[in-house]
């Protein structure tokens, strides 16, 4: 293993060892470059010559690029043509973090990590199975869900999923859930997507509170919990009466051995299908700095080593 995945494992176990044991290999073994073209790069920023990366620069230092590209473009070229950090552009992760409290007033006060960019809710629903998913993890979750889900958590890593009735009636079907999580014993995964795709249900205030009371009551066991929110309908909800907010709030700062993570973007809530842009948030009670940032550059690297980084223009 290399000694930079070493050093993030060893600031998560310091941390927290319960997310550590819930990373897969993979998630265990993957890092954040710091040597290399990366560090190199930044070293070179300010030099009066600066070779280390693959842009062309105009000789005043503008990127180079094809009028007829740039001139349909309005924004400064430094913010369409350069590559982004693979971590995603540094303003528009501070200023989705602030929309998520902003969107879920239920967060003040809880301190969550800084979301990392994906290109899209797929891409990052896939970083999360690099990241914490090894060959025969179930993942639990309601027999109504999106097709995708199977190429990829199925295809690409292996899983297995613990599927329950998503409805009771016309209710969802908490207590179908409580019987799957009470038979996962240690590491305990759990996928749930609110509104739900194909079915378009969102949970009731008081739903939301079982939820929360039962992976409380699990927690509580010393069972370790891996929350997945997919939140790509998010915000799309309009009956009195309905949660409005994201589970992952109830779980952000529940209890230490519950991971929640949140996988949204503005693709579906502002309408921007194509630009292909999504963000992975983690929380988890009493979460360190150095937990976070570990956790963001173990997502970093995967994404790294996987797209490189979410489109430039798109994040602008």
């Amino acid at each position: 293993m290399d000694k930079q995945a070493e050093e993030l494992n060893n600031k998560i176990k310091q941390s927290n060892p319960v997310v550590y044991d819930l990373l897969s290999e993979k998630g265990k073994a993957i890092y954040f470059p710091k040597a290399g073209i990366l560090s190199q790069s930044a070293d070179a920023q300010g030099k009066k010559i600066n070779a280390t990366i693959g842009i062309s620069l105009e000789d005043d230092g503008q990127p180079m690029a094809f009028k007829s590209i740039s001139e349909n473009i309005k924004l400064d070229k430094k913010e369409i043509f350069p590559y982004s950090p693979s971590f995603g552009k540094p303003q528009l992760r501070e200023k989705w973090k602030e929309l998520i409290y902003k969107k879920n007033p239920s967060l003040k006060g809880i301190e969550i990590s800084l979301p990392v960019t994906t290109n899209a809710l797929t891409h990052g629903l896939s970083i999360l199975g690099y990241l914490f998913i090894n060959k025969g993890d179930k993942i639990i979750m309601p027999d109504f869900y999106w097709e995708n889900y199977d190429l990829v958590f199925k295809n690409a890593f292996g899983a297995e999923f613990d599927l329950f009735k998503t409805f009771d009636q016309d209710d969802f079907n908490v207590q179908g859930l409580k019987e799957k999580i009470q038979k996962s014993k240690q590491k305990t995964i759990i996928l749930l997507n609110f509104p739900n795709n194909p079915t378009g249900y969102s949970l009731t205030q008081q739903e939301a509170e079982e939820i929360t009371n039962m992976l409380s009551t699990h927690a509580e066991k010393g069972n370790k919990i891996l929350l997945i929110a997919d939140d790509a309908y998010f915000g799309l909800v309009y009956k009195e009466g309905i949660y409005k907010q994201s589970i992952f709030c109830k779980l952000a700062n529940l209890h230490e051995n519950i991971l929640a993570v949140k996988v949204d973007g503005p693709t579906k809530e502002d309408y921007v299908w194509g630009f292909r842009i999504g963000f992975i948030t983690y929380g988890i009670k009493g979460a360190s700095k150095d937990l976070y940032t570990a956790l963001e550059n173990k997502t970093a690297g995967a994404i790294r080593g996987n797209i490189s980084m979410a489109p430039h223009l798109s994040q602008s």
